[in-house]
């Protein structure tokens, strides 16, 4: 890192090189463009620690430099650096997230199972019709069967 006399010139820098605007780095780092505003402008002078391992996961940061820059104490920093960090508002964050994304799927897959049982409706004569024949080629009853399995399976 060169020099710099604050953290808020540094990161300023660092987002600029790499084409981030305020609010894009802000959203990246699960913080408000406020903050960002805050921590450029020198009003934010130590910032939070996962905020600085979010700057160096998305600016290419060093997080021990940061830390050491902005006053951390050396126990500190390697924790920091060495242990997974948790935010209790981002774990809520995810797991609402989570529990958003299986609802999700819960209700694709009812209309999947829905779908299986309509389809099965009108396959169900054409199989019936199939094992009724007398000289059907055994490779199409049988891919026939596997259909037929298919999707019953798929409605249970």
């Amino acid at each position: 890192m060169k020099n710099y006399d604050n953290i808020g010139e540094l990161i300023k820098n660092a987002r600029e090189e790499k084409g981030y605007s305020a609010r894009e780095l802000a959203k990246l780092c699960d913080i408000s463009h406020t903050e960002i505003s805050n921590i450029e402008k020198g009003q934010r002078v130590k910032p939070a620690i996962l905020t600085l391992k979010a700057f160096e996961k998305y600016l290419d940061l060093d997080f021990k430099e940061l830390a050491s820059m902005v006053g951390y104490s050396p126990d500190t920093i390697e924790y920091g650096d060495n242990n997974i960090i948790v935010s209790y508002d981002r774990y809520d964050k995810k797991i609402k997230e989570f529990e958003l994304e299986k609802d999700f799927l819960e209700k694709l897959l009812i209309v999947k199972k829905h779908l299986a049982v309509d389809i099965k409706e009108y396959y169900d004569p054409i199989y019936d019709y199939l094992q009724k024949q007398d000289n059907v080629d055994e490779d199409l009853l049988k891919k026939a069967q596997a259909i037929y399995k298919f999707l019953d399976d798929l409605k249970k």
